[in-house]
């Protein structure tokens, strides 16, 4: 959800997704009796992986609530949080990786709902405006097994060639700016990501990279040597055609090879209902992709959708390992899920926003935390943040994160992943608390 200017994908060529098209004929509601036994088995071990890395720490004699059978009724004390303290010195950050046996105890206060035996629980929890997890709807499941089992799946749709807004950052962590004027405040000095055009392939192989390095896997850097090979003769080719073309390199990525090793790149394909139906388009590929956020098919998407009318179309953010997304709020309510890879999300209640140390109204990085998570030396200076209540979970393929108008989330890209948002209308449950720390909701 953390965005630099509000910019949609850059698109310069279509010719990738028309290949894949041509070659696939995608169809987004794949039955469950046509996937591959194979990839099933490897779905169960990343499940298997992925409980045995990232346990709740707090059961239902601490909590006073079952996270995996919460009662249809929200408890009067949930989501249960604890201190910003508490849940960072527990697990820092900057700390991405997790190698077994090795675990991870989670300061889960959240509900994990079970959408095909638990759906009017969540939907109680939805209309109260608490946020939650819902997991097992077979729609969302069908599209996260195509996206993580085989990488080239989005690699052959998405392709070498298009170009694609990235945001781009010789440091992990990113925070969303808006430049506009001449006013900025006293001794503001710009962060240092900025956006780039890149494609899908190469963003791929970046990411891939990250993970390598952090496992040793000797299987990724081969992959990844490959991709680059690849990418290497494109260049070279399409030099070699660049007077019949229609090649733009503006605001492509001009940094050295060197230089792109130690950047981060977090990928955007930013989509809108008005450009859904060209075909091919990365739009349309999006909405065939996720029928459940599409708002003209409501059989499928009124859980997720909860107001068409205010929809503001399907926000896909791809991360790398490492890559952290400071934390903020948003004046809308929004459905968040990840389709392969992990997400580590912090989360705060609105009445946090006293305690979050934001950045005001005016400033360029407003409704954004100044403090470094990071860094307890900036708690320290920031006494307020130090008592700020808070809980976490880590997102999985086939999660979807219900976040209600204006909560705090901050994002930590556990692995390579690829997440896709959707927003649909503002409630004004929580508007005194954001009012009494400045803000404004309308």
């Amino acid at each position: 959800t953390n965005d630099i200017n509000g910019a949609s994908a850059n698109i310069n060529k279509k010719s990738d997704l028309l290949k894949f098209y041509l070659r696939n004929k995608v169809n987004a509601n794949v039955p469950d009796d046509a996937i591959d036994p194979a990839a099933e088995e490897r779905a169960k071990q990343r499940e298997a992986r992925y409980h045995s890395l990232y346990r709740p720490k707090f059961d239902q004699n601490q909590l006073g609530y079952d996270i995996y059978n919460c009662p249809s009724t929200p408890p009067d004390n949930y989501p249960m949080a604890w201190t910003t303290v508490e849940v960072l010195s527990n697990w820092m950050p900057h700390d991405v990786t997790t190698i077994p046996p090795a675990y991870r105890e989670i300061y889960q206060g959240l509900c994990v709902f079970d959408y095909t035996t638990q759906y009017d629980a969540a939907l109680n929890y939805r209309k109260a405006e608490l946020p939650f997890i819902i997991r097992n709807d077979p729609n969302v499941i069908s599209t996260a097994r195509r996206w993580e089992d085989n990488t080239e799946y989005l690699h052959n749709a998405l392709g070498d060639e298009t170009l694609f807004r990235t945001e781009r950052s010789p440091i992990n962590e990113f925070m969303w700016y808006r430049l506009r004027g001449k006013g900025m405040p006293r001794g503001y000095i710009k962060p240092p990501n900025d956006e780039i055009n890149m494609s899908y392939g190469e963003w791929l192989e970046r990411a891939l990279a990250k993970d390598a390095m952090a496992l040793q896997d000797e299987d990724l850097f081969a992959k990844v040597s490959a991709m680059k090979k690849r990418r290497m003769q494109l260049v070279t080719d399409n030099k070699k055609q660049d007077d019949s073309l229609e090649n733009d390199d503006h605001d492509q990525d001009n940094s050295t090879e060197e230089e792109k090793l130690k950047n981060w790149y977090y990928f955007r394909l930013t989509t809108s209902l008005r450009h859904a139906s060209n075909d091919p388009s990365p739009e349309k590929f999006v909405y065939d992709e996720l029928p459940f956020l599409d708002p003209r098919k409501r059989s499928e998407s009124q859980f997720y959708i909860v107001d068409p009318s205010e929809e503001r179309g399907i926000n896909c953010r791809f991360g790398m390992r490492g890559v952290i997304s400071a934390n903020h709020f948003d004046m809308s309510r929004n459905f968040i899920m990840i389709f392969g890879g992990e997400r580590r999300y912090i989360l705060g209640h609105p009445n946090q926003c006293k305690n979050m140390a934001l950045h005001p109204i005016g400033h360029p990085s407003l409704r954004h935390s100044k403090v470094d998570w990071n860094n307890p030396l900036e708690w320290d200076e920031n006494p307020e943040f130090k008592q700020a209540l808070v809980n976490e979970v880590v997102l999985h393929a086939g999660d979807a994160l219900y976040l209600p108008t204006a909560y705090f989330h901050y994002i930590v890209n556990l692995s390579l992943n690829y997440q896709c948002n959707a927003r649909s209308g503002t409630t004004h449950e929580n508007a005194k608390h954001i009012r009494e720390c400045g803000f404004n909701m309308g």
